[in-house]
């Protein structure tokens, strides 16, 4: 691609005699950039507002090859309200100018070249998210694409050699460098996408990156196995086994979508998969046990010991769907489980009716305690009658109970409102549920409706009080914080619409001329 530079002035300045532009850009015509530039500079001294001006003398620094402080000029106009035509023009010239920052680094260092030349397509993007039909523009984007997808592909070349003389390096820089030269081709294949050479590079890139993670799979599945095999391994011996298992399940399965040919890998993922079902269900079993041996003094440590058992389980089928002892363990567990919650819900159940005449906010919670270990027991088995009898007992006196603890809620709330109105809500919150259960379980209830009513009243004024507070701190605090102009990174992120360049793309594929790098190799500037 040729270096030509083609650059003309913005002709449009403000007050500006246009016998002085046209002499800027006859100077630049005539190669004398640097004497444009000075003409420029004292037109835009005089008139420091008029960002034509300023664009003006970005371009005649373009023009004598001060990259830099044209760059450093568009970067900083783009931050600024512009008119529109003006602002295409300056995205566009932070895309040509970008690419020639990048041009200048691109054989000694490519990888400073990289991010110079991502930030000149997406440059050239927002330019043509105004101006979709710009051929330059169209033109330009196309040629950086093609030049970052080469980058690309060279990059991952260098990496790949790099790993090819590291074969003593440690499995997980390899995968490492593998990965990252992965990243690069696979880029390039978007950029490019017709270059077949870079699909079969691509396509060996994978190849060889599935061995390296079917090998360090192959690792890690040994390190579990002396565990497997020992039959009284203890806890934390199972959990680095299960970890190291759960790594070499993970390995397999990229191993295998990297290459869907890789039949080792087909086959360790499917001898893990069984590995770690049978250390799960082993798991599994010793939390059951322990859970029933706490059901009768600990019912609460029991509970939460069998439903990680459980957990267990249901997760070894997930991983072999034919384990017998896992499907077994399941049921076992799940009938421990309902017979606990009924369990627990008659003491609940005992105690709310022994403080229901003298204590009937406390009894209201207690029943509501009940209620929940009945329903609990349901939803493990909704075949379970003598859960589903003992809930309805409950729910026949709780109408009352739940009235009395709406109100007491409804006490706390109005003591608490002056010194923490999150407290006030917290209390109101509940009031409200338990109206709003004594209603569902009785709509006639009047006391409850009238009780949910006021509860609710009093959350909307709460709510609206500590909104309109929160606001009132967030404008004073935004006073006192100096406001920071808008970085041109910061800008060029905001204005990016992904959605709307796919569009641009698809009008772009539309139009009857197709680009041909080797028919048109000047890179256009204006």
């Amino acid at each position: 691609m040729k270096t030509t530079i083609v650059a003309a002035l913005a002709l449009l300045a403000v007050s500006v005699p246009a016998a002085d532009l046209r002499e800027a850009q006859k100077l630049i015509k005539e190669n004398q950039p640097a004497k444009a530039g000075e003409l420029l500079r004292a037109l835009s001294a005089k008139k420091p507002n008029d960002p034509w001006l300023v664009y003006d003398t970005a371009v005649a620094a373009y023009a004598a090859k001060d990259y830099e402080t044209a760059d450093k000029v568009w970067a900083q106009l783009a931050t600024t309200k512009l008119p529109g035509k003006l602002r295409d023009e300056v995205w566009a010239q932070i895309g040509n100018v970008s690419f020639r920052r990048g041009e200048l680094v691109e054989e000694a260092t490519p990888e400073q070249a990289l991010p110079k030349w991502e930030q000149s397509l997406e440059a050239y993007r927002v330019a043509l998210s105004t101006s979709p039909r710009d051929k330059e523009v169209l033109h330009n984007k196309k040629v950086v694409e093609l030049k970052l997808a080469r980058l690309h592909q060279k990059l991952a070349k260098k990496l790949l050699a790099e790993h090819h003389e590291e074969k003593q390096a440690p499995l997980e820089k390899q995968i490492e460098k593998l990965q990252a030269a992965l990243d690069h081709q696979e880029t390039a294949q978007k950029l490019d996408p017709k270059n077949e050479e870079l699909k079969k590079e691509t396509q060996e890139t994978k190849k060889e990156l599935s061995d390296k993670f079917q090998e360090k799979a192959e690792k890690e599945e040994k390190k579990a196995d002396p565990v497997l095999e020992k039959a009284d391994a203890n806890k934390y011996e199972q959990k680095k086994a299960e970890e190291e298992l759960q790594k070499a399940l993970a390995d397999f399965k990229e191993a295998k979508e990297q290459n869907k040919e890789n039949k080792e890998a087909k086959e360790g993922e499917k001898r893990v998969e069984e590995k770690l079902a049978k250390l799960l269900t082993k798991e599994a079993q010793e939390l059951q046990k322990e859970g029933e041996q706490q059901a009768q003094n600990n019912p609460e440590q029991a509970q939460e010991k069998l439903e990680k058992a459980l957990d267990k389980f249901q997760e070894a089928q997930e991983h072999d769907p034919k384990s017998e002892e896992a499907k077994t363990g399941e049921e076992e567990v799940k009938k421990a489980l309902e017979d606990l919650h009924i369990q627990e819900g008659d003491k609940k159940a005992e105690a709310g009716e022994q403080n229901a005449e003298n204590k009937p906010a406390q009894a209201a919670e207690e029943k509501l305690e009940a209620l929940q270990h009945f329903e609990e027991a349901l939803a493990i088995n909704p075949e379970n009658q003598e859960a589903k009898d003992k809930a309805e007992a409950v729910e026949k006196g709780l109408g009352p109970l739940l009235d009395a603890l709406g109100k007491s809620e409804q006490a706390k709330a109005e003591k608490a409102e002056g010194q923490s109105p999150e407290k006030a809500i917290g209390h109101l919150e509940k009031a409200a549920a338990s109206f709003g259960k004594a209603e569902a379980l009785n709509p006639s209830d009047q006391e409850a409706q009238e009780g949910a009513e006021k509860a609710q009243e009093g959350l909307a004024r709460l709510r609206a009080e500590m909104a309109k507070k929160a606001e009132q701190q967030k404008k004073s605090q935004a006073k006192m914080e100096p406001k920071n102009p808008q970085s041109f990174s910061a800008l060029l992120a905001e204005v990016k619409d992904d959605d709307k360049q796919k569009e641009f793309e698809a009008q772009r594929r539309q139009q009857p001329e197709k680009y041909n790098p080797e028919d048109n190799k000047n890179y256009k500037n204006y």
